[in-house]
């Protein structure tokens, strides 16, 4: 890629969303199904509504003891964003309908992996989860917003919306003060009094402000993280939330176009020389021990991969529903062109939402030995049903259907 590709690239606007990990969840956090966050335990809609037994089992070993939490990604939808993407799929699935979308409603995508059965179809899982809400019943998002305890998260937006303008950074807003001091100690007095009596009544008058962003996340970094059993699960992170931008400029690892190299700097041996006059066909394919390094050179979509998550390299989480992959790898024919329509729901068809990125594997894998040499996967990739089908809910409101799962893996040696 030019300079100039590269200028003309980076002011470019995406409306992709990209997760980053925040914190460790501690034990005294009270996670509710509207958070996101990787590893730990899943967290139902309804504790007395779990998936089926054969949903939470891998496809490949059919077991359930070794599937593991990668995400559970709180995702709410509303109607006129789905209409307008059932719309761009009129062709396939005809005339748009609302029958399953209600903006009360909640929703959430768990992905699992199997921990034994690594490069195996059907190994990694995604339940989508809905919990219906009737007309005029306060959601879940509602009832958590209108809870003035509940300090340092913001949940009366959706985070992946691309057309909310709010700050996106769900874990770092007080929603029960509009104004607030980013210095909890620059509050004056109204008086000057040095006395014992003035100063407890400013220690209690701090006492009462609404705590800054920097305050609550140094109090929440001070407490204790969650004990988790690492035979069963992973070490969990909320998440928090941006929109993806090209600001920051990464240095790329070039070939110059000027680069010069002497003939005896390359022999390989005293047989073997390689001939000048094929260096300027194919500089890189002469020494056989970069033959792998050209391979990757020529993989135009590998390298776009590198270019774009190289202006975000901490990103675990692309988020763009309705929208195009990320590809680690080129497939033929292209992935998202050939996902099968849902079993449950089979006039209809499923649009790409999201995808989780390898950087969420050193995370998950933190201070982790694993038996299998531990996770290995390029991209993990989630289509969803374009009309948010659920087939049948249970007496909790509560219902689950797996969604298409497509791993692009990483190329091994």
């Amino acid at each position: 890629m030019s300079d100039i590709e590269e200028d003309s690239y980076a002011k470019k606007k995406s409306e992709v969303y990209l997760a980053y990990v925040d914190a460790p969840i501690k034990e005294s956090d009270e996670l509710t199904i509207s958070d996101t966050f990787i590893g730990s335990s899943p967290l139902w809609l309804h504790p007395e509504s779990i998936p089926d037994e054969n949903m939470l089992k891998c496809n490949s070993c059919n077991s359930n003891e070794n599937m593991r939490l990668l995400i559970q990604a709180f995702a709410p939808i509303d109607s006129e964003q789905m209409e307008s993407l059932q719309l761009n799929c009129k062709k396939i699935i005809g005339k748009p309908t609302l029958k399953y979308i209600s903006n009360n409603d909640d929703r959430v995508l768990y992905v699992f992996i199997c921990d034994k059965c690594p490069r195996k179809l059907g190994g990694v899982k995604c339940i989508r989860g809905v919990l219906k809400h009737d007309e005029g019943k306060v959601s879940t998002v509602d009832k958590i917003v209108s809870d003035q305890s509940s300090m340092g998260k913001k949940f009366d937006i959706n985070p992946f919306d691309i057309n909310n303008n709010n700050d996106t950074n769900p874990f770092g807003n007080v929603t029960n003060s509009s104004s607030i001091n980013e210095n909890p100690f620059s509050i004056t007095s109204s008086n000057n009094n040095n006395s014992m009596n003035s100063s407890i009544e400013k220690t209690n008058d701090l006492q009462k402000q609404p705590l800054s962003k920097k305050a609550q996340r140094k109090l929440h970094d001070e407490k204790i993280d969650k004990i988790h059993d690492l035979q069963k699960e992973y070490k969990g992170f909320l998440l928090y939330v941006e929109q993806e931008t090209f600001q920051h400029k990464p240095d790329h690892l070039k070939l110059p176009k000027n680069l010069k190299i002497e003939k005896e700097a390359l022999e390989l041996s005293d047989d073997n020389v390689i001939d000048t006059d094929d260096l300027e066909k194919d500089p890189i394919k002469m020494d056989p021990r970069t033959e792998k390094l050209s391979q990757f050179l020529d993989d135009e979509v590998f390298q776009k991969f590198q270019e774009v998550v190289a202006y975000n390299p901490l990103q675990v989480l692309r988020y763009d529903l309705g929208g195009k992959p990320l590809y680690y790898a080129a497939t033929k024919p292209v992935l998202d062109t050939v996902i099968p329509r849902p079993e449950f729901n089979k006039d209809s068809q499923r649009v790409f939402e999201m995808q989780l990125m390898p950087k969420m594997i050193m995370d998950l894998e933190e201070g982790e030995v694993s038996v299998n040499d531990g996770m290995e996967w390029g991209s993990i990739l989630i289509f969803t049903d374009v009309e948010n089908c659920i087939p049948e809910f249970d007496d909790n409101g509560v219902g689950y259907v797996e969604e298409c799962v497509r791993v692009q893996w990483e190329k091994r040696s």
